[in-house]
């Protein structure tokens, strides 16, 4: 780079904290997401479990849940069904930003001239591939 102009010096900088910006953004994204998750856990916890006592609630309750600036009272299974199907959404998302997400760490890598992240691209096995493991292991 020592013979290089200002402009492309320029230009190679701005490429690579573009792609630093977007690595970081969804890294963000990601925690952004997972928390919500958790509430989300957190809520389905309290609506299956009655916190004053230890029996589960009735199917005939109704539960007060907030949607955008309003209060509204709904009945329990219609919220857990709610937020099961959101926690299913988010699953989803959070797993998209993952994957997207180890392109685009390759990418700053490689225009920081760096090796590429090693076990970036491993994905967890299958429920079927696991069987095949423990039936392979005797268990």
């Amino acid at each position: 780079m020592a013979n290089k102009s200002p402009a492309i010096i320029q230009q190679y900088l701005e490429e690579v904290e573009a792609a630093a910006e977007e690595v970081i953004s969804d890294q963000q994204e990601v925690v952004t997401l997972d928390r919500r998750r958790n509430t989300n856990r957190e809520a389905l916890r309290n609506l299956r479990n009655n916190s004053s006592t230890s029996e589960p609630r009735r199917e005939s309750e109704r539960t007060w849940i907030c949607v955008g600036n309003m209060f509204l009272r709904m009945p329990n299974s219609f919220v857990v069904d709610s937020i099961e199907k959101e926690q299913k959404q988010l699953d989803t998302e959070i797993n998209n930003l993952r994957n997207s997400l180890r392109g685009k760490v390759n990418k700053l890598n490689d225009l920081e001239h760096k090796e590429e992240t090693r076990g970036s691209s491993l994905k967890p096995l299958s429920q079927e591939e696991w069987r095949a493991v423990r039936q392979a292991l005797g268990k």
